[in-house]
């Protein structure tokens, strides 16, 4: 299957370079533009928002992320505090962090470059630290750091959920945000990219971090077995239909990467289940219906919907998983179609893409790129929530 995948990701060579530039543009250009800024590091040249074919923009922002905004491996943008400071914490570090894995692992399987895979290989140890940070097998986190004692940037909107692991400092309270692109990164170098003792120690890390959560009813846990804030993709108690999505997505994901059956034949039971599997076709739909559909939940919601839509056995559930991707895509506030459109639906395609990147770029320009957070879990305007506007 993955000798496949890699032919299949070859044989598609344009359209997963857009693929590659988006996820690289969309998920780091926001951090290297607004930090960059701030600190004064980068230096905002034609690759970064003059014209140019989309594979230079991406590869000038991989640069500009390996060279300003790695923390251990992390994904951290570089912010300044009132005083001029630099901190270096943020809360969605695990989130961003996966974004690049992805991105660098569809960059290896199209141009074979060796330095993909080796940086593919230093971001799957960032995100191997996640969990090994907390001390408990299956249990991930948000960000860590090499810090003794609380620091002065711990003072946010999760400032209860910090803890210390020796010499390390990590953020617990991991969201559905933070796993989606935590085991959609994982995934794809699995799939695309790692080989040997690295592909064994990827398909371990999902074994052990999925393992947890199913063992919990497809909920993401404290270590104290507590359910996180936004952590529950159940069968039971699911409260929004993204979260139905998600489930069966990172059950799919163990299915192809983890190699134990377990995640395959929970996957059936999840999706034989038709309210769980009806909210997870119509999860935009129905989340716009419900207001609690964010305006960056497609972002959430397109690894989900491509991997179902090739990868589900029942060619009913694939017809109807297509259905609630047009929905999502024809949306009123999707920005973009998202390379998965491009790929697996042919929709949109390279001016699609392109029309949107000069959109997002003049909107950086036009708020002086340095706008409040917004980014991650604190941009959801939920009924239920204690997260700040």
């Amino acid at each position: 299957m993955i000798a496949r995948l890699v032919e299949a990701a070859r044989l598609r060579r344009g359209r997963i370079l857009v693929a590659t530039s988006l996820l690289l543009i969309a998920g780091m250009c926001l951090c290297c533009a607004r930090s960059g800024v701030a600190t004064g590091n980068s230096q905002p040249g034609a690759g970064a928002s003059g014209p140019g074919p989309l594979e230079q923009k991406a590869r000038y922002c991989e640069e500009q992320v390996f060279t300003y905004h790695l923390q251990e491996g992390l994904v951290i943008p570089q912010r300044v505090d009132p005083t001029g400071q630099a901190r270096y914490t943020n809360d969605n570090a695990g989130y961003r962090t996966g974004c690049l894995l992805s991105a660098l692992a569809h960059r290896w399987a199209v141009t074979g470059e060796a330095n993909a895979r080796e940086r593919a290989r230093q971001v799957t140890g960032a995100l191997e630290m996640l969990e090994r940070v907390t001390g408990v097998p299956g249990l991930t986190s948000r960000q860590y750091k090499r810090m003794q004692g609380p620091g002065d940037d711990e003072n946010d909107w999760l400032q209860d959920y910090w803890h210390q692991g020796e010499e390390y400092r990590w953020l617990g309270n991991v969201s559905t945000d933070e796993m989606t692109w935590y085991l959609t990164g994982l995934g794809d170098y699995v799939m695309l990219c790692a080989e040997g003792e690295d592909r064994r120690l990827a398909s371990a890390l999902i074994r052990r971090v999925l393992g947890r959560m199913l063992r919990y009813g497809m909920r993401i846990t404290e270590a104290d077995g507590t359910v996180t804030d936004w952590g529950d993709c159940s069968l039971e108690s699911s409260r929004e239909p993204l979260f139905s999505q998600h489930g069966l997505h990172y059950l799919k994901v163990g299915e192809l990467c983890a190699f134990d059956e377990r995640f395959a034949d929970a996957y059936e039971q999840y999706a034989s289940v038709q309210d769980y599997l009806y909210q997870s076709v119509h999860c935009c739909r129905l989340g716009v219906a419900e207001h609690t559909w964010a305006d960056y939940d497609w972002e959430l919601a397109a690894p989900g919907y491509e991997l179902l839509i090739k990868f589900d056995k029942d060619p009913s559930r694939r017809a109807a998983l297509k259905e609630g991707l047009l929905e999502m895509a024809q949306a009123r506030h999707t920005n973009v179609f998202s390379h998965l459109c491009t790929a697996v639906l042919r929709l949109g395609g390279d001016e699609k893409v392109r029309d949107w990147l000069v959109g997002r770029e003049q909107g950086l320009v036009r708020v002086g790129v340095l706008e409040g957070p917004g980014g991650g879990d604190r941009g959801r305007g939920r009924v239920d929530s204690r997260r700040p506007g």
